[in-house]
Order: C-alpha cells, then structure tokens, then sequence
C-alpha cells in the first residue's frame, strides 16, 4: 500500500509501499485480475475517456491539495517524508511512469519510458529493461539505465541511512545492474512474485539518487528534476500555490494539452466551496453536505468508482488500554461496523460494504472476511471479554486496579470523514459502557503524532497498491517498522510473508495470505472498517481525469472538450 490520508485519494501508485491517505517469462503484460478491488456495483473507471484528438487545445486545471510537499517535509518522490497522497498526487504530472495501467489493473511497459520489461530468467529470477532512448531529463541529458539503478539502490538504501519508505521489493533485490546506456537488468535474491512492483518507482537523476545528503534534505522546498510530461514551474509556499507546465524536452507520444496545472493547499472544510466558487476544477467527496455543493455546481459532473482505499481502527498497543489484545478484541467486537459504512457511504451514492480482510479488498480474488469469522460483531461477547481480561463493569463503566476504561481517537480538524468514523466507533462503545472521546489536533499535525506514537487509537485511510500482498506487509511487521503505527506483531509473520512474497503459485500465494490475515486477526493491530468510495465532482468539458480503481492516469491526455 502507499502511505496513509485522512481522506479517500485518486489512484496513486508507489512501488509496493501503502500511502497513507486521511497493486509468466518473457512477457511485457500482466495477467488481468480475476475481478476488481472494489465492490461489483462500483465501474472501474469514474470519469469520461476522450481521444487525444478529441481535446482542445491549452486550458488550465486548478486542482488542490490539503498539505504540500514542502509541508509534509520533502519533493523527493522517493523520500519518506513523500509517501502521502497529496504530495505524489502534486508531484505525478512530473514523475515517470513505467507501467500503463489498465482499467482492470492489468500492466504493459510504457513505451514513453520502456521498450520491453521483461522476465528473463526464472532460476536465478531475473528482470530486462529496455529503456526509450528519447527520454530526457529537462537539461536535456538522457535518462539511462544509471539513473534507474541508482534510484533503486536509494530507494532501497535504509540500512545505509536513506530516509525512504519502507517496501519489501528493495529488500528482495540481489543486484542491479547496467548492461548499457539503456539497457539494465534487476536480479533478486530468490522468487519474488510482486517483481512488477519496482517498476513503480519513479525515477530520480543518478547524480542525486547516489548523494544521501541531497536525497534526505537537498528538496525540503524544492522540485526534484522532472521526468514526466510536466515540471514545477514555480514554487509559492507563502501562498501554498504550485505551478505546473508542460514539459518543454518532453518526448512522449503526446504533447501535453493543458497550459498549466495549478494545484493550491486549500483546507478540506471549505474545498466544497472552493469548487463551487470555480477556484478548482475537480474535488473529492467525502460527505454528503460536499457532494450536495458539488452537485449544485452548473455543469459540475460526478463520477463514482471502486477504489484501493479502506478505513481502519488502529490501535497503539504499546501502552494501557491496548497493550492487552483482549481489550482490542472487545473494542472491534463492540464495533458496529456495518452502521458506520452506511453512514459514510450511502449518503455520496455508493453501497455500504464492510471490510474484513487486512490485505485484499472485498471482490478482490484472495479476499475472505477474516474479521467476522475470527472477532466478528457482538457486544455481548465483547463484555464477556474484558471480564475473562479482568475489566470489572460498575454501572456504566468498566474499570480495573481503579482505573476506568476509556480512550481517545485522535483526528484531524476538520475532516468530516474521519470524525464520522471516530463518531461510529464513539457511539458503539457508549452501549456497552467505554467511554471514548475524540482528540482534535490541527490536520498539519496529524500524521506527525502518529508517527511519534502519540495517540491511543486513530482511523484514518490505506491507500493501496496493485500489489497487495507484498505492500501491506511493513504496516504488521517488524513492530519497529516506520509504517508500523500499532508497534506491536507476530512472530509468525515475518515467516510468513516471506513465503507469500517467493510463491509463484497464485493459488497457494493466496492460501498463505489467509493465513497472514489470521494471524494478524489473533493480535489485532487494527480493526479493518470498511473500503472507500471514490467520488469525484469534475468541471464539464474536463476529460481523462477523475476517479479510478487501478487505472493511472495519462497526464499527456489530460484536457478539455470545449
């Protein structure tokens, strides 16, 4: 998965790692997914497709952004303090993009960026890439294989003190290596069936990938070079405003048709009246007062899809009352899920789904409710387990060694979803006498408490990957992962996902993530609410941009009909 939100975000795609917002020999392709990863009733694609020669043009997207690269920390795609939706999805009109994604979520190679990616050798396992010799960096220097190899050896650099996000891709890989200016080939260490997933990350200039000093502090403010159809023409972190023009070395198949994008840090609480007052051209949905706004807007047009985002309960098992499992597992069991998906999801149009899987989403081939048949939903039993734990109820309360049984969820101002959330979960609790209340800190802040474990439960949102098994695994294990917010695992996990993440047998790949989802069931980190819907309000006439469940999107074909 990518990193965390408080919000639902468009698809966003990072080489296996989750974004926290608030994926045979020989081939180029993937095989299509047996099914989406969001529910049936949901399209796959939420916005209009046009033809390229069906767009005008010029014109200028004005797009927002609730926090900026530059407040989140770093313009380095690649950097940790990067993993966040907002910042990839301000930086990806100038990112490269070595996969096509499909509606379906199938892959080829990107002609723009690659000739072939190719599987060229199963024992050891190993990856040749061809590179397209017309792509430059904008001094007009050729992007060559040094560049990528350098970039995965930042990317994976941890260990030699990189400040990168966590992803098992890079601790799979036994070298890279170059063959020739555009030729180079990834060989791993054994079998890793989420190879695609490198090719995820996008590529920075060797010069900068090979200085730990400018890959951890040299872009605290600053756009690292662009390789995408757009570079950041100006940088306003006064006004927290950032332009966007089309990139004048481009090389693509496509000339960008947009004069510029403009992307503006606006609060998520007055988005809705952004939008209506024609400051931005598209917004997310989250509420129902939003989506009445957006609704109301002349010629505003909204689309609606599945999605890679769910919503979760995590706990900070390190201290009282989480460190006790079974206080988790009378938390989640006292939970009314199912009330809290309607709330959230009926309201924008979208049908109220439950999740119950820590990996996969439901419709997603591998996906079995975990949680229901592991916890499940019962109040009652929830009460017989903080007795067996110890909790003794007087009253309406429940306390143990004197002390009550309450806790907070800590959430961002503002952010209606997520207070809805912290709302449910509040509500539940009441009924069988924990008292829970809710933290408020300022949105800015919000993911930085969560880094520093200073919180006893938040719900904020996964953004995931198309590559779900091997990019959910730094979120369980170690307890010391930076993505870890629970701090607390099984020792049986590490195992575990190292056998998942080496079976090419889909089959039995699947069978061993069910076996990773029950044990992450037996110490409950989190307790897994319900996916996203993704719900888009678009200006009309604005094409190939909007919601989507897999597909990425081509920044080339981004404009207007009119």
């Amino acid at each position: 998965m990518i990193r965390k939100t408080a919000l639902a975000g468009l698809a966003v795609l990072s080489a296996g790692a989750l974004m926290l917002t608030a994926c045979a020999g020989g081939t180029t392709s993937s095989p299509s997914p047996s099914s989406s990863a969001s529910p049936e009733s949901l399209p796959l694609v939420g916005y209009e497709t046009v033809d390229y020669g069906d767009l005008t043009d010029g014109g200028t997207l004005n797009l927002s952004v609730t926090s900026s690269p530059t407040d989140e920390g770093s313009w380095n795609p690649n950097h940790a303090l990067a993993a966040n939706v907002d910042v990839q999805r301000l930086l990806e009109p100038t990112l490269s993009s070595m996969w096509v994604v499909a509606d379906d979520g199938s892959w080829t190679a990107n002609p723009d960026y690659a000739t072939s990616i190719e599987l060229t050798s199963e024992s050891p396992q190993v990856v040749t890439v061809k590179l397209n010799e017309k792509a430059v960096w904008p001094d007009g220097k050729p992007i060559t294989a040094e560049d990528y190899v350098a970039t995965y050896a930042a990317a994976g650099g941890a260990a030699d003190g990189y400040e990168t996000v966590p992803s098992s891709v890079f601790d799979a890989i036994d070298k890279a290596e170059v063959v020739s200016d555009f030729e180079y080939t990834v060989t791993f260490k054994g079998a890793y069936a989420d190879w695609p997933s490198l090719f995820l990350t996008p590529v920075l200039p060797a010069d900068i990938a090979k200085d730990k000093e400018a890959f951890n502090s040299g872009f605290a403010s600053e756009a690292v070079p662009s390789a995408g159809p757009y570079v950041v023409d100006s940088i306003d972190n006064s006004a927290k405003i950032f332009k966007l023009v089309p990139n004048p070395n481009w090389w693509g198949a496509n000339k960008p048709k947009l004069d510029s994008i403009t992307f503006k840090v606006i609060a998520q609480e007055t988005l809705p009246q952004a939008y209506s007052n024609d400051e931005i051209d598209a917004i997310e949905i989250q509420t129902p007062d939003a989506l009445e706004t957006a609704s109301a807007k002349a010629g505003s047009v909204v689309g609606r899809s599945g999605g890679v985002t769910w919503s979760h309960l995590t706990f900070n098992a390190t201290a009282a009352p989480f460190d006790d499992v079974n206080v988790r597992k009378a938390i989640g069991m006292a939970m009314d899920r199912e009330l809290i998906a309607r709330v959230a999801n009926e309201p924008l149009g979208a049908p109220a789904t439950t999740l119950g899987d820590w990996i996969f989403m439901p419709g997603q081939a591998g996906y079995s409710d975990v949680f229901d048949e592991k916890i499940g939903s019962d109040p009652a039993k929830a009460e017989e387990t903080l007795e067996e734990a110890g909790w003794t109820k007087e009253g309406d309360s429940w306390t143990k060694d004197g002390k009550p049984l309450e806790f907070a969820i800590t959430v961002p101002a503002g952010t209606q979803s997520n207070i809805n959330r912290a709302l449910g979960v509040q509500d539940a609790l009441a009924k069988i006498g924990v008292k829970v209340t809710l933290n408020e800190v300022p949105s800015e802040n919000y993911f930085t408490n969560i880094e520093a474990g200073d919180f006893q439960a938040v719900t904020f949102g996964w953004q995931g990957t198309l590559f779900p098994i091997s990019s959910a695994e730094t979120i369980y294990t170690p307890a010391d992962s930076p993505q870890n917010y629970a701090r607390v695992t099984d020792d049986r996990l590490a195992d575990l996902w190292e056998q998942a993440n080496a079976e090419l047998d889909e089959t039995k790949r699947l069978e061993i993530a069910k076996q990773i989802n029950e044990v992450i069931a037996d110490f409950l980190p989190s307790v897994p609410i319900y996916p996203y819907p993704e719900v888009v309000a678009t200006d009309e006439g604005l094409a190939n941009y909007g919601t989507a469940t897999f597909k990425n999107i081509d920044w080339s074909l981004v404009g207007y009909t009119e």
